[in-house]
C-alpha cells in the first residue's frame, strides 16, 4: 500500500511549487472577478488566450511539484513518463497561448483580426506537440528515479524539435510585442514593457534551464525554478492588462532596494542566532524573532530610505517626498508652491494649474464626482479602445482634454463629498505619463491642504471684491463728478429749468449704475448659492428685455448698440434677479470695449431645440484668444483688463447650473465672442407667448426720442466727439501757445472730465482711447504732457509709456490710474514720473501741471473763482 499521506508532499521545492499553484489560481479569480466588475467580454479578446495561459501555467506547475514528493519513487517510473509528459504539454500550450495572446493583443491594437498566417503556425506547432507527446518515446523515453527531485529523464529523438517549437513561439510572442511598441500610445508602451518583461523573465528561464541544464547538461535539478518563476510573468502581464495607472520603473527599483536592504540588515543578527541551533530548538526562538522583525520593519525601511532614494534619485528624498513636503509651502504662498510642484513634475511653467470647480464644462465634476477620483488623459485613450461606442461622455472628456492639451484632472473634495477646485495639469515637459507614485503623491497632499486652498480662497474674494469694488465705481463716481460740473456751467450761464432737470436726472442715474455695479460684485463674491433662488417659468424674450432695460448704461448712445432676440422665443425656469445679474455681468463685459472697438455690437439671439434651448449673447469685441479661452470661468481670472474681481463669469456659471443649465464661450480672436447660455426645456410648459410682454423696444425708444428732444449730453466748451477708433484733439484758437497735454483712457467720461478742467485751466489737450492710439499720436503732434491710465485694451498704458519714453525720455508721463496693486504701482514707480487718482479733481491737475509744465503757460490762464476740489 502507498502512503499518500501529507507527508509525501511537505518537501520545500513542493512546497514552494504548490504555494505557487495556490497564488496563481487566486490571481485567476481576481482576474477573471475584474473583468466581470468592468463588463468586459471574454470570448474573442485577448482575454481568452490569457485565461487558456494561466490554466496552462496551473498545470505546468502542479506536474513539476510531482517530481518534488515522495510520490514520485513511489508510483515508478511509467507514472513519471507520463506526468514528463503532461508537463511538456501544459508548457508547450503555456506557450503557445501566450503567443495567441500577444497576436490578439497586436490585432486589437491595429483594430484587425489575427493574420492567417499567425493562426497557422498555432495550430501546427500544437497539432505536432500533440502528436509526438502521444506518441510513445518520441519526447520521453524513460524516466530514471532515485528518490524525491533526484531523477534523469532520457529523451526521445523528436524533444530537440519540440524545444525548437517551444523557443519559435518565445521569438515570436517577444516581435509581436516589439512591434505593438512602434507608434503605439504612452499607455501601451508601458503595458507592452511590463509585459515583455514578465515574458522574458518565465519564457528564458524556462528555456534556459529546460533546453540548456536539462537537456544537454542532464541536470536536472533545477527544473522546478521556472515554474516557480512562472508567478512573476503571471503578475507583469495580468498586472499590465487590468491596470492603466503604473509605478516608474526607478520608483519600483528604489521600493526593492530599500526592501533588500531592509533583509540584508535583518539577517546579519538573526542568521548568527538560528544558525548555531539545532533542528529541535530553532522553532522555540522562530516565533519572536518573526514578531521583531514585523515591529522593526517599518522602522529600518524609513531608516535605510534615505540611502535607497540617494542611489536610485541621486537625492536623499524620493519625488514622492518631495511632493508631500511642500505641505508647508502651500501655507505660506499657495502660488509659488505650485511653481515647485510643477518643477517637481516637470511640467512647463504656468501648465499646472488650481481652479474652482467650475472650470470649462460641468461634466469634468460629474464624471469626477461619480466614477473616479482623477481623470487622465493616457487612461481615457484606453478605455476608447475597450468602451461600447454607447458611452459619448467618455468621448466628449477625451476630446476636451486633447483640445485643452490637458494630461492630468484631478479633484478636491470638500465638505459634503463635493468637489471645490481642480487640479489641471498639461502633458510633462519630458512626454512621460504621471506614475502612479505621482498620482496618489498629489491625492494626498491635495487632501492635507484642503483647508489651506479654502481659506485663501476666501482671503482673495475679500481682496477682490474690495478692489473690484473700488476699480468698477471709479466710472459711475467720475460721471456724477461731471454731471455737477456741467449742472454747474449751465447754473452760471442760467440754463433753462428744463435742462438742469435734466442735468440732476443724469446724475441721479450714474448713481444708480454704481448701486448696480456693488449689487453685481457682491452678488460674485457672497457664499449663499444660486440655487436657493424661487424659480418661476417666463418667456426668454420677456426676461431678456426686462434685464437689458433696467441696466444703468454710461450713455444712451449705448442702447443703440444692442441687438435683442426677434424670434425663436422659449420659455424657461428661472430666478429674475439671477438672470439679470448673468444679464448685467455679460452687458458690463462687452461694453468696457465699445470706446475702444467703436463699431462693436452686442446681439442678443436664440436657438430652440428638442432637449435644450439657447440664448446667446454675442459681442464683435476684439474676441478671446484660444489659448486662454479655457480658463474664462476660472474664478479670480480676467482677460485683458484688470481690477475687477474676475469672479463674474464663474458667478454667471453657477447661477446657469442652478437653472438645470450652463454656459459656454465661443470666440475667435479678432471677430467676435459668443456666450451660449443653455436651459433645459421646460415640459408642459405654456406658449412664450403667454408669458411675454414687450418692455425693453418700447423703452428704448422712449429712451432715444427723450435723447433726441432734450439734447441730454451736454459738452463742455471746447469738447470734441468722435466715434471712429482714432485719436481726438482740443486745440483752441485763442490757445495756440497754450501747452498741450494728452489724455490716454478708454473711458470716455473719464477723458471728458479731465478736458473740462484742462479746458478751464486754459491748457489745450488731445485724446486717445488706448495705448496704441497714444502713441501714434504722439509721432504726429507736440505733446508737452501725458496723462496715461493704465489698463486698456488693445495696448496697456505701461507697455505705451515704454515706447513713448524710448522716443522722448524728457516727456513727463503722469499715471492718471486707480490702481493699488503693488506690482501696478512698483510699474508706475519704474516708467512713469508720477501718479493722479481717478477720478481727478481740478485742484489735482492744476498741481501736475504746475509741476511738470513751463512756469510762463499759467499767466495767460484763465482764473478760478472758487477752489475746486
Amino acid at each position: 500500500m502507498f502512503d499518500f499521506g501529507l507527508e509525501a508532499i511537505i518537501y520545500a521545492k513542493a512546497i514552494t511549487l504548490l504555494a505557487t499553484v495556490a497564488v496563481v489560481v487566486m490571481w485567476l479569480f481576481y482576474y477573471c472577478y475584474r473583468l466581470k466588475q468592468k463588463n468586459e467580454v471574454i470570448a474573442g479578446t485577448h482575454h481568452a488566450p490569457y485565461i487558456a495561459y494561466s490554466i496552462c501555467i496551473v498545470a505546468w506547475i502542479s506536474s513539476n511539484a510531482y517530481f518534488h514528493t515522495d510520490l514520485l519513487p513511489e508510483l515508478g517510473a511509467s507514472a513519471a513518463v507520463f506526468t514528463a509528459k503532461f508537463a511538456n504539454l501544459a508548457s508547450f500550450f503555456a506557450f503557445a497561448f501566450a503567443y495567441y495572446f500577444s497576436c490578439k493583443l497586436a490585432a486589437e491594437q491595429r483594430n484587425g483580426k489575427v493574420h492567417v498566417w499567425q493562426q497557422a503556425i498555432f495550430v501546427t506547432l500544437t497539432v505536432y506537440s500533440f502528436f509526438i507527446n502521444l506518441s510513445p518515446g518520441l519526447t520521453v523515453e524513460h524516466v530514471t528515479i532515485s528518490g524525491p527531485s533526484q531523477f534523469v529523464i532520457e529523451f526521445g529523438p523528436h524533444t530537440p524539435y519540440f524545444f525548437i517549437g517551444m523557443i519559435s513561439f518565445v521569438v515570436l510572442t517577444l516581435l509581436n510585442l516589439v512591434a505593438m511598441r512602434s507608434n503605439s500610445s504612452k499607455l501601451t508602451l508601458a503595458k507592452t514593457n511590463y509585459m515583455i518583461a514578465g515574458i522574458l523573465v518565465f519564457m528564458l528561464s524556462t528555456a534556459t534551464i529546460h533546453l540548456g541544464m536539462t537537456y544537454f547538461l542532464r541536470d536536472f535539478s533545477l527544473t522546478w525554478l521556472p515554474p516557480a518563476l512562472s508567478i512573476s510573468e503571471m503578475l507583469f502581464v495580468g498586472y499590465a492588462l487590468l491596470t492603466s495607472r503604473f509605478f516608474s520603473v526607478k520608483y519600483l527599483a528604489y521600493m526593492s532596494l530599500n526592501a533588500l536592504l531592509v533583509c540584508a540588515i535583518l539577517v546579519i543578527p538573526f542568521g548568527a542566532i538560528f544558525i548555531p541551533l539545532t533542528d529541535d530548538s530553532q522553532w522555540l526562538v522562530a516565533i519572536p524573532i518573526c514578531a521583531i522583525i514585523g515591529i522593526t520593519w517599518h522602522v529600518l525601511y524609513k531608516r535605510v530610505s534615505h540611502y535607497a532614494s540617494f542611489f536610485v534619485y541621486g537625492n536623499k528624498k524620493t519625488p514622492v517626498q518631495q511632493i508631500l513636503s511642500l505641505e508647508e509651502d502651500f501655507k505660506l504662498s499657495i502660488d509659488d508652491a505650485m511653481r515647485r510642484l510643477g518643477s517637481l513634475l516637470q511640467i512647463p511653467e504656468d501648465k499646472l494649474r488650481l481652479v474652482n470647480s467650475n472650470y470649462n464644462e460641468t461634466f469634468y465634476e460629474d464624471y469626477l464626482s461619480t466614477n473616479k477620483s482623477v481623470l487622465v488623459f493616457d487612461e481615457l485613450s484606453q478605455e476608447l479602445d475597450y468602451t461600447a461606442p454607447a458611452k459619448r461622455s467618455i468621448k466628449a472628456l477625451y476630446d476636451k482634454m486633447s483640445s485643452n492639451n490637458t494630461a492630468l484632472v484631478m479633484p478636491l473634495f470638500g465638505q459634503g463629498k463635493s468637489v471645490t477646485h481642480l487640479l489641471v495639469s498639461s502633458h510633462k515637459s519630458n512626454d512621460k505619463m504621471f506614475s502612479n507614485e505621482e498620482i496618489s503623491a498629489l491625492q494626498t497632499l491635495l487632501t492635507r491642504v484642503q483647508s489651506t486652498i479654502e481659506a485663501d480662497r476666501r482671503i482673495r474674494q475679500s481682496r477682490a471684491l474690495a478692489n473690484s469694488i473700488a476699480h468698477e465705481m471709479r466710472n459711475p463716481l467720475a460721471q456724477v463728478q461731471l454731471h455737477f460740473e456741467v449742472l454747474k456751467q449751465h447754473i452760471d450761464n442760467q440754463a433753462p429749468a428744463k435742462q438742469i432737470l435734466k442735468d440732476i436726472e443724469n446724475g441721479q442715474a450714474a448713481i444708480q449704475r454704481g448701486r448696480q455695479l456693488i449689487d453685481i460684485i457682491l452678488r460674485e463674491v457672497s457664499d449663499s448659492t444660486p440655487e436657493h433662488g424661487p424659480v418661476t417659468m417666463t418667456s426668454i424674450h420677456k426676461a431678456v428685455d426686462q434685464a437689458v432695460s433696467h441696466y444703468g448704461f454710461e450713455n444712451e448712445k449705448i442702447i443703440e448698440r444692442i441687438r435683442l432676440p426677434q424670434h425663436a422665443d422659449f420659455v424657461a425656469k428661472l430666478n429674475e434677479t439671477l438672470f439679470n445679474f448673468v444679464i448685467f455681468n455679460l452687458i458690463r463685459n462687452a461694453i468696457y470695449y465699445f470706446d475702444s472697438y467703436p463699431e462693436s455690437q452686442i446681439e442678443i439671439s436664440t436657438n430652440t431645440g428638442p432637449y435644450e434651448n439657447v440664448l446667446i449673447f454675442r459681442d464683435t469685441g476684439p474676441g478671446i484668444d484660444e489659448a486662454i479661452a479655457h480658463k474664462i470661468f476660472d474664478d479670480f481670472f480676467s482677460y485683458q483688463k484688470s481690477g475687477g474681481s474676475g469672479l463674474g463669469l464663474g458667478y454667471c456659471q453657477r447661477v446657469m447650473r442652478s437653472f438645470g443649465g450652463r454656459v459656454e464661450c465661443h470666440s475667435k480672436l479678432g471677430e467676435f465672442t459668443e456666450f451660449h447660455l443653455y436651459f433645459p426645456v421646460v415640459p408642459n410648459a405654456p406658449k412664450a407667448d403667454a408669458l411675454r410682454t414687450p418692455y425693453f423696444n418700447d423703452w428704448k425708444s422712449n429712451q432715444t426720442t427723450t435723447e433726441n428732444k432734450s439734447n441730454v449730453e451736454v459738452k463742455p466748451d471746447n469738447q470734441a466727439e468722435t466715434q471712429s477708433s482714432e485719436p481726438t484733439s482740443t486745440l483752441t484758437p485763442e490757445n495756440h501757445l497754450a501747452p498741450t497735454v494728452l489724455i490716454v483712457d478708454d473711458k470716455e467720461v473719464q477723458r471728458t472730465l479731465v478736458q473740462m478742467y484742462l479746458s478751464r485751466l486754459g491748457v489745450n489737450s488731445l485724446q486717445a482711447k488706448n495705448g496704441e492710439n497714444a502713441v501714434e499720436l504722439f509721432k504726429t503732434h507736440k505733446v508737452d504732457l501725458i496723462l496715461m491710465d493704465v489698463q486698456m485694451p488693445i495696448m496697456n498704458g505701461f507697455d505705451a509709456s515704454q515706447i513713448i519714453k524710448a522716443r522722448s525720455p524728457q516727456t513727463p508721463i503722469i499715471a492718471l490710474s486707480g490702481e493699488s496693486g503693488q506690482h501696478e504701482l512698483d510699474m508706475i514707480s519704474k516708467l512713469m514720473d508720477g501718479r493722479l487718482e481717478k477720478p481727478t479733481s481740478l485742484n489735482a491737475l492744476q498741481h501736475v501741471l504746475d509741476n511738470w509744465l513751463e512756469k510762463d503757460w499759467a499767466s495767460n490762464a484763465p482764473k478760478e473763482t472758487e477752489d475746486e476740489e
